[in-house]
């Protein structure tokens, strides 16, 4: 799904940026982000507050050592 249509910007590439630290404004100026209508401001904010929310890599829980 696009979260920018005007810059034809994947959701998934702010939820990766997002996890890989960047914040909104840093994902804006790399990907054009709500930079032409706007319209997508919000959603784009909220996927990427979501995102960082979430670990980078790893499993979820932890991993048990069979003896």
């Amino acid at each position: 799904m696009f979260i920018c249509v005007c810059h034809a910007l994947p959701e998934q590439t702010v939820r990766t940026l997002a996890r890989e630290g960047m914040s909104f404004e840093e994902i804006q100026a790399v990907t054009g982000c709500a930079t032409c209508c706007g319209s997508c401001r919000e959603f784009a904010e909220t996927i990427v507050l979501e995102s960082r929310a979430l670990p980078a890599s790893g499993p979820a829980l932890p991993v048990l050592a069979i003896a």
